[in-house]
């Protein structure tokens, strides 16, 4: 999950105090935005000022308040005396898109090989900071040529498509707003085996793209984890800060409870459960049954006193970033779909299997948003972005380790709708702008309206919140016809041990504030009752592990085998060490988990997601590793269902008329299924285990004779012996006939 722009506001608060060396360092990690390397000695929070660090940057975009205005303005102007006066650091190169690193004087002067902390470069991203603008950034000119590309020939039709989606959407946020936390249905896990229970849930999920797994993980093993897992940072002597903006958002990838919750086999099987409610069709070269891991962040949060707490120092206000003031500040929603941004629209992304090919034709009501096909083969993260994920993941997913109140994160349910939304709205702009804030309703209305839309005769070379190397965001001001405001709703409150699941194009927004009443962000709910605000002297933690489902792939086993080296030395999530330097590795820490433990939680399954084990497949496919032979009944057992009732519900189910077609138009065979999933796990355990599963590769000095040339061989020298006994025998007798002629005449 990359880094997600946090709804910050005041009195913001939520994980435990960590009495531990690196409190300190946490305070300096909060004011994130110098391209300088940091020193290491820790630096108490008082001694932390704006002008000691505010990079010299500007705004890619205006903003969209004055405040946000004010705010940049100011900061900038400080940090530009500042750098005048130390004369110390380099000024970042900022371009249109991103930002060129420098490599500071300091980076080999100032190291020092005995120390065991590590520095960390820290940069500001002006892509970042311009999605709380009113103007998105702009793309290098190949991009226009790219969204032409795709258009060309179907201008017509995705004009009235347009206009169709815009219809649709404004049903939908009705809708929405009138159901709330409502839609978001729930199961528990002792029940994912009852058919009578899954299907209404099943239905519910694809049509909302948001459930809820209750009890996965008994309570009792996730506050031993939680407690573990304090203990372990505890004693943790380097750490990568986090960003300011999302100070509880930490990159520790190994800690006890994400290597325990990943081999829990309760994990496993709810995602081997979810994973098989997808269309996923016979030939379709993945295995949902066989789920792996994918090794992401920690949310961890703490309130001490009232007071958000940082490893058990304060957290940094708003102030101490620009990227945070910016969010603190504006009054735009913001919310973001991972998964690769730009990658969406490019042919060496998701174009490889023309996953969204029926929206670029116009026609987006054939698009299957459950169908995994065009994804397995798709490249989510072109430009290695930190944080990006190159995992092909059919969930994005949580599970809370504690209880965690509504307010924390927030999803637009509506999978397919806001997908196609945020897909087409590049290539459409409004003939007249929008109204000002305080318009009127019916202003806004014609604003809005579809006969205010036309398909763009030049494609500029804008996509709406998409630059390299981010996550796709979707803003209030860029895609307005979502009304943020009103379609996110937030999930009803998770006990310890709950496991939520959204699909992986849907949009979502964290808010770090602790869910107080007087903080939490208004979300919409039927109904629902003010929940009271705990007590100001309460000391809460909150830990959420953030755990993707993902199905075994031949590209998911390739990135698996980084992962596991990553794991075995200790090193960050392969997608957060794009340098492969390593920087925050957790490789000197003590208690660090082991292949040992995964063994103890997961046995030989947690194995087999962590790429520590070979994966089993019988003759023709039928026989799989013991851990795994009863969900391949439910497997099927889901699959029939689904296809029994994929008519039903007909009115809420808006992919039923796409799903039914994805399965009409590819084959069914099982056989198919057999031979695909076979050659998945061959090849993975080809990749993952060379020197158990090696590949005959013949070489001259070691290929065998064939049969037939052996034959062949043979004959040539049966043929050649008996020219030759021919010969000989015509010479003697022709050596006769010359003797018995000589004679003749001497007679």
């Amino acid at each position: 999950m990359s880094n997600v722009d946090v709804v910050q506001r005041t009195g913001a608060a939520l994980p435990s105090p960590f009495e531990s060396a690196m409190a300190a360092a946490a305070a300096t990690a909060t004011a994130t935005a110098m391209p300088t390397v940091t020193s290491t000695t820790p630096v108490p929070v008082s001694a932390v000022t704006m002008a000691a660090t505010k990079p010299t940057t500007t705004s890619s975009s205006s903003s969209s308040s004055p405040s946000v205005a004010s705010t940049i303005s100011t900061t900038t102007t400080t940090t530009t005396t500042t750098t005048a006066s130390n004369n110390n650091s380099k000024t970042p190169q900022i371009g249109v898109i991103g930002i060129k690193r420098t490599r500071n004087g300091d980076h080999k002067d100032g190291r020092n090989s005995k120390s065991r902390q590590r520095q960390f470069t820290k940069s500001m991203e002006p892509p970042v900071l311009s999605f709380y603008g009113t103007q998105p950034v702009p793309l290098p000119s190949r991009f226009g040529s790219l969204k032409k590309r795709l258009v060309t020939g179907h201008e017509t039709a995705l004009q009235d498509s347009w206009a169709r989606l815009l219809a649709a959407l404004r049903d939908e946020v009705k809708y929405i707003e009138k159901h709330g936390s409502g839609l978001i249905p729930s199961i528990d896990y002792t029940d994912i085996n009852d058919d009578a229970k899954v299907a209404p849930f099943g239905a519910q999920l694809k049509r909302h793209g948001i459930g809820v797994i209750k009890g996965v993980v008994p309570s009792a093993d996730a506050s031993a984890w939680v407690e573990e897992t304090k203990k372990y940072l505890e004693t943790k002597h380097e750490y990568k800060p986090p960003p300011a903006q999302d100070p509880t958002c930490f990159d520790f990838f190994w800690t006890p409870a994400q290597v325990r919750s990943r081999a829990h086999p309760h994990v496993l099987q709810a995602q081997r459960f979810a994973m098989s409610l997808w269309n996923s069709n016979n030939d379709d070269r993945l295995a949902t049954r066989f789920p792996i891991t994918y090794a992401d962040r920690i949310r961890i949060e703490s309130v001490s006193n009232g007071h958000l707490t940082v490893n058990g120092a304060i957290a940094a206000t708003h102030e101490d970033s620009l990227i945070a003031a910016a969010a603190a500040t504006s009054s735009t929603q913001i919310a973001q779909v991972d998964n690769g941004s730009l990658e969406r629209w490019e042919q060496d992304g998701y174009g490889r299997a023309g996953l969204y090919d029926a929206i670029w034709k116009g026609d987006w009501e054939s698009y299957d948003a459950w169908d995994p096909a065009g994804r397995i083969n798709a490249t989510s993260d072109l430009y290695n972005g930190a944080g990006a994920c190159s995992m092909m993941r059919l969930f994005q997913g949580i599970l809370a380790l504690t209880v965690v109140e509504p307010g924390m994160i927030r999803l637009l349910p509506s999978p397919k709708l806001s997908t196609v939304y945020f897909l087409l709205r590049p290539f459409f702009t409004p003939k007249e702008g929008p109204p000002p804030q305080d318009a009127s309703a019916e202003e806004w209305d014609a604003y809005l309206d579809a006969s205010n839309w036309i398909l763009e005769k030049d494609q500029s070379t804008i996509i709406h919140g998409a630059v390299p190397g981010h996550a796709q965001r979707v803003t209030a001001a860029w895609h307005p016809h979502l009304h943020l405001d009103k379609s996110l709703v937030t999930p009803p409150t998770l006990q310890a041990g709950d496991y939520i699941i959204w699909h992986p194009d849907q949009a979502y927004q964290f808010s770090n504030t602790n869910y107080r009443s007087n903080s939490r962000p208004q979300t919409s709910s039927s109904g629902s009752e003010p929940m009271q605000a705990p007590p100001v002297n309460e000391n809460t933690t909150s830990m959420l592990v953030y755990t993707p489902a993902a199905p075994l792939t031949q590209t998911n086993a390739l990135f698996l085998a980084r992962q596991r080296k990553a794991f075995l030395r200790g090193h960050p999530g392969p997608d957060f060490d794009s340098t492969g330097t390593g920087l925050g590795s957790e490789a000197p820490h003590t208690g660090r988990l082991t292949e040992k433990d995964i063994r103890e939680v997961g046995g030989e399954e947690g194995l087999q997601a962590m790429g520590l084990a070979p994966w089993n497949v019988g003759p023709a496919g039928n026989g799989t590793s013991s851990s795994s032979s009863s969900s391949k009944s439910q497997h099927h057992k889901h699959a029939k269902k689904q296809e029994e009732k994929k008519d039903a519900d007909a009115d809420v189910d808006m992919d039923a008329p796409s799903r039914s077609s994805s399965r009409d138009s590819r084959s069914s065979s099982t056989s198919s299924s057999t031979h695909a999933e076979a050659e998945v796990v061959r090849l993975a355990n080809i990749i993952l285990f060379p020197d158990r599963y090696d590949f005959y590769m013949p070489t001259r000095a070691s290929s065998p004779v064939p049969a037939n040339r052996d034959r062949d061989r043979g004959g040539v020298e049966k043929e050649r012996n008996g020219r030759d006994s021919r010969e000989k025998d015509n010479r003697g007798n022709h050596n006769r006939d010359n003797k018995d002629r000589d004679k003749g005449k001497d007679k």
